[in-house]
C-alpha cells in the first residue's frame, strides 16, 4: 500500500514538474515574441517620423550643385513637395515628400541645364572630308534619379547635394565620318549675285556659314529656316531690302534667299525630293533664270528637301567673284537628274510672268519620274518701297 501511494505521488510530481517547465518556456517565448514585435513596431514607427526632419530642411533649404552651377531650393519649394499623411503605426499624423511634386520641380529646372550635342561638320576637298567644326557632347537631367537624390538628401538632413546629369553623344564625329561613305558629288546649285550692296553679300556669307559642313542623315528632312537660326544683328545680319507685306521693306537678312535658292537647285540636281518649296512674289535679277528661285522667311515661308539617297550627304558652299555655289555629296545611289528649262511665258510689260521647268529622275533599274515646278510671278510695281521712317 505504502508502495503503491510513492509511486502515484513521483508521477504526479513528474506531470506537475513538466507543467511548470512548459508555462516557463511558454511566458520566455512570450516575452521574446512580445519584445520582437515591440522592437519591430518601434523601428518601424521611429524609421517613419519624418516631421521635425522635413520641418528644419524647410527652414534651411538645400543648396544644389548641378553643371557648375548652384540653384538654391527654398524652403517654400521644399514646402511644397510635402504633404501630410496618418502613419499606420500609431495612427499619428506625420509629413512625407512626395516623388512626383520633387519630379515636377525638376521638370522646370531641366531646360536650363539641357544642351543638344553637336554634330560635327567637314568640308569635302581633293575626295576626303576635312573637319570644320568638332563634334560636343549634349547633357541632359535624369529627372528619375535626381529626385530620389533631392529626397534621400533632405532626410537625411543634408545641406547641399549634388543632381545627375546624363551625357548624350553627337551622331557624327570625326571617329564616324570615314563610315558614312561620303564620296561624291552628286549635286551642284549656282546662282550670281551681281550688284549686290556690300549689306546683301554680307547676308549671303553670314547665311551661306550656318549650312558649311552640314551633314544630312538617311531620310532626314531638312528645313532651310530651322538651320538658318534667328536672323538679326546680334548673329552678324545687316540690313537690306526685303519682300514683307505687299511692300519692300530694309530688315535684317535681306538677301539670304539668295542662299536659299542656290541650296534649292544644288537639291533639285542631286535628285532629292522637294518638300516644301514658294517662288518670290516677283521676279528677282539676282535669280536668273527666272522659274528656278526659293524665298523663305523665318516663321512664314520655308524650303525644305529629304536626304533619300540612301546614305548620309554634305552640304559646302563656295564664293567665287560674285557666284554663289552649294554642293551636295554622298554616295551615289545611280540615280540620274535631267533639268529641263526653266522656260519663261505668259511675260507682261508690268513685269509679270511665269516660268516652269521639269526635272526627270532615272533610277538604276530605269524606272523614269518626271516633275513639273511652276513658278508664278506678280509685277514688281505692286511692291513698292517702304521709305525709313527715321530718314
Amino acid at each position: 500500500m505504502a508502495l503503491q501511494t510513492k509511486i502515484k505521488f513521483t508521477s504526479l510530481a513528474y506531470r506537475l514538474i513538466l507543467a511548470g517547465i512548459f508555462v516557463i518556456l511558454s511566458f520566455e517565448a512570450g516575452i521574446l515574441f512580445f519584445s520582437y514585435q515591440n522592437v519591430s513596431i518601434s523601428n518601424n514607427c521611429q524609421a517613419k517620423i519624418f516631421k521635425p526632419i522635413i520641418e528644419q530642411a524647410i527652414l534651411t533649404g538645400l543648396r544644389i550643385n548641378v553643371d557648375d552651377k548652384v540653384i538654391k531650393l527654398k524652403g517654400e519649394d521644399i514646402k511644397d513637395f510635402s504633404e501630410t499623411y496618418v502613419r499606420d503605426c500609431g495612427k499619428t499624423e506625420d509629413i512625407r515628400l512626395s516623388d512626383e511634386k520633387i519630379s515636377e520641380y525638376l521638370k522646370t529646372i531641366a531646360p536650363n541645364i539641357h544642351k543638344e550635342p553637336v554634330d560635327a561638320r567637314f568640308q569635302f576637298k581633293d575626295g576626303m572630308a576635312e573637319i570644320l567644326v568638332p563634334s560636343l557632347p549634349g547633357q541632359r537631367l535624369n529627372i528619375d534619379s535626381s529626385a530620389e537624390i533631392i529626397k534621400k538628401s533632405i532626410l537625411n538632413g543634408q545641406a547641399e547635394t549634388v543632381l545627375i546629369i546624363d551625357g548624350i553623344e553627337p551622331d557624327i564625329t570625326l571617329e564616324k565620318i570615314s563610315s558614312l561613305g561620303i564620296d561624291t558629288l552628286i549635286g551642284r546649285g549656282e546662282s550670281n549675285f551681281s550688284g549686290s550692296s556690300s549689306a546683301r553679300i554680307q547676308n549671303i556669307k553670314v547665311a551661306s556659314a550656318r549650312f558649311n559642313g552640314l551633314i544630312i542623315k538617311p531620310d532626314e528632312e531638312i528645313s532651310f529656316n530651322e538651320i538658318l537660326g534667328e536672323v538679326d544683328g546680334k548673329n552678324g545680319y545687316a540690313e537690306e531690302k526685303v519682300i514683307k507685306n505687299h511692300k519692300m521693306v530694309y530688315e535684317f537678312g535681306g538677301g539670304v534667299c539668295q542662299v536659299s535658292s542656290t541650296l534649292f537647285r544644288a537639291a533639285i540636281y542631286a535628285g532629292l525630293p522637294i518638300i516644301e518649296r514658294r517662288p518670290h512674289a516677283f521676279a528677282v535679277q539676282y535669280y536668273n533664270p527666272q522659274g528656278f528661285d526659293a524665298t523663305i522667311y523665318p516663321g512664314v515661308t520655308d524650303l525644305k528637301f529629304l536626304n533619300n539617297s540612301g546614305g548620309h550627304a554634305l552640304v559646302q558652299f563656295k564664293i567665287v567673284g560674285t557666284k554663289l555655289s552649294f554642293e551636295i555629296y554622298g554616295a551615289s545611289d545611280g540615280r540620274k537628274v535631267e533639268v529641263i528649262g526653266p522656260f519663261q511665258y505668259d511675260q507682261q510689260s508690268d513685269g509679270s510672268m511665269k516660268a516652269y521647268f521639269e526635272r526627270r529622275i532615272t533610277q538604276v533599274d530605269g524606272a523614269i519620274k518626271s516633275e513639273r515646278f511652276n513658278s508664278t510671278y506678280k509685277s514688281p510695281a505692286l511692291y513698292p518701297l517702304e521709305k525709313n521712317p527715321l530718314e
